[in-house]
């Protein structure tokens, strides 16, 4: 018995299998990825033991551990840009609220000299974000 085979000059590959694969694979790395809130830094923010709760300020400001600063996802590099987002945000002729994020990390007088700045806009109202041990 002899069989014939009859070989197409076009071999065609289905695409099917490969397409489905690679759709699973996305799906799984967007499902098994974190998800995690947008920060300018990464902050390690400095412990705590007081478990107060915290009011959301007018104003939110960043210090990382290199000591770099950013107000409203913008970084500041000096004092005069610091004081102006600050005037920004006045509201009814009123300074702003501010928070600090300072890295847990950076330098005690970076904090203390970002503090007197603030100060010197004449703002009152100020409160360093920590956390809480356990």
């Amino acid at each position: 018995m002899h069989f014939q085979y009859h070989r197409s000059k076009h071999k065609e590959l289905d695409m099917t299998p490969l397409v489905s694969v690679i759709f699973l694979l996305i799906i799984f790395f967007l499902v098994a990825g974190t998800v995690r809130a947008p920060s300018f830094w990464d902050i390690d923010h400095p412990q705590s033991s007081s478990e107060a709760p915290v009011e959301a300020m007018a104003v939110t400001i960043y210090i990382d551990q290199e000591g770099r600063r950013a107000v409203a996802g913008r970084e500041v590099k000096n004092r005069f840009q610091l004081r102006y987002l600050l005037d920004e945000n006045r509201q009814n002729g009123e300074p702003p609220s501010v928070e600090i994020h300072a890295d847990g990390r950076v330098d005690a007088h970076e904090v203390v000299k970002l503090m007197e700045e603030i100060r010197a806009a004449k703002v009152e109202q100020v409160e360093l974000i920590t956390e809480v041990t356990p």
